[in-house]
This record gives structure tokens, C-alpha cells and sequence, in this order.
């Protein structure tokens, strides 16, 4: 993909509370970012929470906003916290941190 296909693309990084680790979560927000068109990655932090950072055009990004706020069917989202960042040219794909 071209920097100028990534002109009007926004990075936001989400961080998950609740019952969101060992409910297949990372596995879950791969599969969304992926069916989304979205890069960037997903990690369980040690504090029990999950962060997810992706990026891509607004809307794609707006409907993973949401779809985070339901997470998979095992998990029970308690909080989501939204911070923009600057978008990463050099990223081309989703991933999980294992």
C-alpha cells in the first residue's frame, strides 16, 4: 500500500477492561481487524487488560471501535479507553503478540 493511499487513514490505540484475557480475544480482534482491512496488533497486557492498536481508513476504524466495545461472546467488556495516534506508514498487516 502507498503513503497515499494512507493520506486520510487514523491510528487508535484501545485499551480493554474486564473479562478479557483467556476468552480468545486476541484471536477475536485479529479476525475483525483482518475482515476490516485494518493493520496493527493486539497483546494482553499484564494487568489483565488487552490493548489493541489498528489503523485504516475512519470508517473501518469507527466499526472496530464498536466491535471492541462488545468483544468476542466469552469476554465481558467492563471499559474501552480510546487514544489517537499518529499513523504508521510501515505497517502493513495485523498481528498478535503471544
Amino acid at each position: 500500500m502507498s503513503y497515499e493511499d494512507r493520506s486520510n487513514f487514523v491510528r487508535v490505540r484501545a485499551i480493554v477492561s474486564g473479562r478479557v484475557q483467556h476468552v480468545g480475544f486476541r484471536y477475536w480482534a485479529c479476525d475483525q481487524a483482518e475482515r476490516l482491512g485494518l493493520t496493527g496488533g493486539v497483546e494482553n497486557l499484564p494487568d489483565g487488560r488487552v490493548e489493541v492498536v489498528f489503523q485504516g481508513r475512519p470508517e473501518m476504524v469507527a466499526e472496530m471501535k464498536e466491535k471492541l466495545k462488545r468483544g468476542p461472546s466469552m469476554a465481558i467488556v467492563r471499559q474501552v479507553i480510546f487514544y489517537n495516534e499518529r499513523v504508521n506508514d510501515e505497517e502493513t498487516n495485523f498481528g498478535a503478540i503471544y
